[in-house]
């Protein structure tokens, strides 16, 4: 029977640590060992990691000095006996049943990583994340679909598998193989270093899109603070991966693939630093003339302001009406966005839809046929070039 090592970074989350420890140890697979490593807490995270352990053999503590997460993880795989490793942040948690169901992917400890999902949870609002490279196992000449496309796909815009080590499941040896030589300087981007060098270096990978890790959102995370050395750390980080990249020469579009990666970085760091969101560029994916001269946008989310600002910049169309169902009468972009209703009684040449989704589109085409004739509604997904950015002001 496999033996998993559960590695638990704990700083200062006294507030979520129970839970996170509950859902380990109700694991409906048990051959497991849990690994506390309490990188310097000042709140009462390591009185409530010796109270656990002595209640549970499974548990060992690690008492480090303030040394921060790559030297804290370093510490609990160098400790680790399992034949795989797995983390979970001391403020998240797991589904109980996720060794039972990600286990007999591993085909008796043959598969060298199991890549699962996520859900961020805010405020009981749970949302997906997903790999985009389809699920599946993945061994020789089929490995190079996955490393072609692990850290930026660049037919999506966004990774093709999550950076996140939480949801990963990795035999122990290649872990430290790979963890063992991280620059305990980077401190953003730290998952991917691990992730994306494990993959080039992994024989087999099974790939899931099933649920098993929930990401908890709290004031304290990093996307709700102000940190002042943001550039400083994805610099250490796009050094680091230069140089793991470096033996690859263009096998596999590895240059382009971390360059677009320190876009996604980079839009963090713009948002903390100076409170810009810096967001995708999304094309008009028609020409012009299709659309005819008299314009109806409908959608005013991120996809809409897009449209919204190419519309206003070209002399060959006229913008007679924004809608959107849900934010009629607010404002976006300085424009009050109307109810759909108003279009009973307008005359326009196309109705142009303005989301991403293809589910959303057809939702809101049904919708829009019991208010106008579909003949004039287009949508098409946006066109998105990676490189490309806008500010969302």
């Amino acid at each position: 029977m496999l033996l998993i090592s559960v590695i638990v970074p704990v700083y200062n989350t006294e507030q979520y640590l129970p839970d996170c420890l509950h859902s380990i140890l109700n694991q409906t697979y048990q051959n497991i060992e849990i690994i506390l490593v309490n990188d310097g807490s000042t709140d009462n995270s390591l009185q409530i990691c010796m109270d656990y352990a002595e209640t549970d053999p499974r548990i060992t503590v690690i008492q480090n000095s303030h040394q921060g997460l790559v030297a804290t993880r370093k510490s609990g795989v160098e400790a680790a006996r399992g034949d795989y490793c797995m983390f979970v942040d001391s403020d998240d948690w797991i589904a109980e049943n996720l060794l039972e169901s990600i286990l007999p992917l591993t085909e008796d400890g043959h598969i060298d990583m199991i890549c699962y999902n996520m859900e961020s949870v805010e405020n009981q609002k749970h949302i997906p994340w997903h790999h985009t490279i389809p699920e599946g196992k993945y061994e020789q000449q089929q490995l190079e679909t996955v490393c072609g496309k692990m850290m930026f796909d660049f037919e999506e815009g966004s990774p093709g598998i999550l950076q996140s080590l939480s949801v990963k499941l990795i035999k122990t040896p290649l872990l430290l193989e790979r963890i063992k030589p991280l620059d305990p300087r980077i401190s953003m981007g730290e998952d991917a270093a691990v992730t994306y060098t494990a993959l080039l270096h992994a024989k087999k990978v099974v790939i899931t899109n099933k649920v098993f890790y929930f990401y908890r959102i709290c004031p304290g995370s990093m996307c709700h603070s102000k940190d002042m050395q943001v550039f400083s750390k994805i610099y250490f980080f796009q050094e680091y991966m230069q140089t793991a990249f470096s033996n690859y020469k263009k096998q596999y579009q590895l240059q382009e693939q971390l360059q677009a990666y320190l876009l996604l970085l980079l839009r963090i760091g713009i948002n903390n630093f100076f409170a810009l969101k810096m967001r995708a560029l999304y094309h008009i994916p028609f020409d012009f003339p299709e659309l005819g001269k008299k314009i109806v946008l409908y959608g005013a989310g991120s996809v809409g302001k897009s449209y919204y600002r190419q519309l206003l910049q070209s002399k060959n169309v006229e913008l007679i009406a924004w809608v959107d169902q849900k934010l009629s009468n607010k404002y976006v972009c300085h424009h009050l966005i109307e109810s759909p209703n108003c279009l009973k009684n307008m005359h326009f040449d196309t109705l142009l839809i303005a989301v991403n989704d293809k589910e959303i589109a057809s939702e809101i085409t049904t919708y829009l046929n019991t208010v106008i004739s579909d003949k004039h509604i287009l949508w098409n997904p946006p066109k998105i070039y990676w490189w490309e950015k806008e500010f969302d002001l």
